[in-house]
């Protein structure tokens, strides 16, 4: 039975665009839809049909709406909802899994391109989703080999490194940090870059070739040899994509292959007749969604954040109101595109592709193990956009800020990843200031991940107070990284988050014990990488003054004597008997310690 407050909602609903929220009693997010007219929407939930929008009518308690100018900016106000609240009667992500994404600064001078998980519309460019790390690193690769566009965070042209870092060194950069740097040509190969990330390879193969033989007529042969390496570059990309297609258009081809409450989406993009791409996305999909709903989640969680839109995009079946997508198309990319379904012969053929590739996903995906119940309470408690099946914590270990060291543990479902620990020696910092430390093996973690085009953790746990969050807080906005990051605190086992809450876990929680035992790793790990430096350096200080006594000497006599005071008790004839110590450097290693 519908709450008398819904249906008195419903009834005063206008005949304008927008977004509605149903929730239930505990204003807990049920479902979010959007559409054209909100009065005739509405009023079809009144005696629904559906067994799933029954099922949220019936709980609903509470309905909010939000008027938009147009349904194409409800589009847009849905997909956010959506991602924020992860309602329980919509189809969304698995796990409400953010895809990276390649991000173009163009509304920087010098604009620069990186990995990023924010889907946050400033006016710069995404490129994406991608759902494979290893197609996501040989794009970055690619561009990086080619265009020699940034990838630093220097806000140039203001803020700049003292002299261009080494990607300069490997011409993987073209490095405009430099003083004079012509923009005219960065803005070219700029131009360059967002045509290869759209597929115009053809295009751009064309201009490359033209302008170097342009600049080698006038001479200016160091120009010409990077063109020239550019356009072998770009044609080595392209011969490793096969052609598919006897027409040029550009086109998306999505297939989804659906089991109980789990679905796989794939996307197929052709570019200049051939396979340009292939993406593969897992969703949760609640009991007796209509396929055309499936179809409406995909085509909104990809195409309402990237910049690289087709022509056209081919379905299986056309989503409830398809003239809301054409219309987002045109007034928010520019762009005519055409929605088919019931296609035929080649389109046909490379759809069918599309859905071999996704019920393979699916059966592979049944395999996969489950996620582990804690990871999903502690998903609840932190209120974390998605379950974190990987886990990292840091910790810092210094002695009034000597031999500092960081450490990074790293769990994957509960479980320690060993083989994916790192150590840090702090390079930066001096003196005892834990904060700043933390900042730094942050800092370093974060970059080297995106390097490498590795996923960034779906937790980041620092092992501190507010002082090292909200240090850590400063850099990631910094950086303009989304990430979920909470500290830890020893003395009330409590947690505080970026945003400024602070988490209590129940002492036999669980969840609590899993935290403590990540951070009881975390310990270890540090304390003994820290102990190995100041054995290390104490040996230096004691050792290192005696001439003729190296590395490898000072180890034989550590490994010998076993400590350092115990060498310097040794009698002549003991240190001789030292396996590398000669007569001669016995006598001055025992004059060092018996000066008197």
């Amino acid at each position: 039975m519908i709450d008398p407050r819904v249906r008195e909602r419903i009834n005063a609903a206008p005949h304008k665009p927008g977004v509605y929220v149903f929730k239930d009693a505990r204003n807990r997010v049920l479902y979010v839809g959007k559409a054209a007219d909100l009065s005739n929407r509405l009023h079809s939930y009144l005696s629904p049909t559906e067994p799933k929008a029954k099922a949220f009518v019936d709980k609903a308690a509470l309905l909010d709406l939000t008027l938009t100018a147009t349904e194409a900016e409800a589009l847009i106000y849905e997909e956010n909802l959506i991602k924020l609240s992860r309602p329980r009667y919509n189809i969304r992500y698995r796990d409400d899994k953010r895809y990276p994404y390649l991000k173009v600064t163009v509304k920087e001078p010098y604009p620069r391109i990186y990995v990023t998980r924010n889907e946050r519309r400033d006016g710069n460019l995404l490129f994406g989703p991608y759902s494979s790390a290893k197609n996501l690193r040989k794009t970055l690769d690619a561009v990086k080999r080619i265009f020699k566009i940034r990838t630093c965070h220097y806000d140039l042209p203001e803020d700049h490194p003292e002299r261009p870092c080494l990607l300069f060194q490997l011409k993987l950069c073209s490095a405009p940090c430099r003083e004079g740097f012509p923009r005219d040509e960065y803005q070219v190969q700029l131009k360059g870059l967002i045509d290869f990330l759209m597929g115009r390879s053809e295009e751009l193969e064309e201009e490359t070739e033209r302008r170097m033989w342009e600049v080698s007529d006038s001479e200016q042969f160091e120009v010409a040899a990077l063109l020239r390496d550019q356009l072998l570059a770009i044609r080595e990309v392209k011969h490793h994509s096969r052609e598919a297609s006897h027409d040029a258009t550009p086109r998306d081809f999505i297939a989804v292959a659906r089991h109980a409450s789990r679905a796989a989406a794939v996307l197929l993009k052709l570019r200049e007749r051939r396979l340009y791409g292939c993406e593969t996305f897992m969703l949760t999909v609640p009991t007796h969604a209509a396929d055309a709903d499936l179809i409406h989640t995909v085509l909104r969680s990809i195409y309402t954040h990237t910049f690289d839109v087709p022509s056209e995009i081919v379905l299986p079946v056309l989503p409830e109101a398809p003239q809301v997508f054409i219309d987002w198309f045109k007034q928010y990319r520019d762009k005519k595109v055409q929605l088919s379904a019931n296609v035929r012969e080649e389109k046909r053929h490379l759809l069918a592709v599309a859905f071999e590739n996704a019920k393979l996903a699916l059966a592979q995906d049944k395999q996969a193990p489950r996620t582990d119940p804690l990871l999903e309470k502690l998903q609840d408690y932190l209120h974390l956009p998605g379950v974190p099946h990987r886990i990292e914590m840091i910790d810092i270990s210094n002695i009034q800020g000597t031999n500092p060291t960081g450490s990074v543990v790293v769990f994957r479902n509960s479980r320690p990843a060993k083989s994916l620990y790192r150590k840090f020696k702090i390079k930066t910092v001096e003196g005892a200031n834990d904060p700043a430390m933390m900042a730094e093996v942050v800092a370093r973690r974060i970059s080297r991940l995106q390097k490498e085009g590795k996923e960034l953790p779906d937790l980041l746990i620092l092992d501190g107070g507010k002082g090292q969050l909200s240090v850590v807080r400063e850099l990631l906005n910094k950086i303009d990284v989304a990430l979920s990051v909470f500290a830890f605190a020893k003395t009330h086992d409590h947690l505080f988050g970026r945003d400024g809450r602070e988490v209590v876990i129940p002492g036999s929680d669980p969840v609590l014990k899993l935290l403590k035992r990540i951070r009881n790793s975390s310990h270890r790990f540090a304390i003994t990488y820290h102990r190995k430096l100041r054995r290390k350096s104490t040996l230096s200080s004691e050792l290192d003054g005696i001439p003729g006594i190296g590395e490898k000497k000072a180890r034989a006599l550590i490994q010998f004597f076993g400590s350092v005071p115990r060498i310097r008790k040794a009698s002549l004839d003991e240190l001789k008997s030292v396996s590398g110590i000669g007569p001669s450097l016995a006598e001055t290693i025992y004059r060092h310690f018996h000066k008197e």
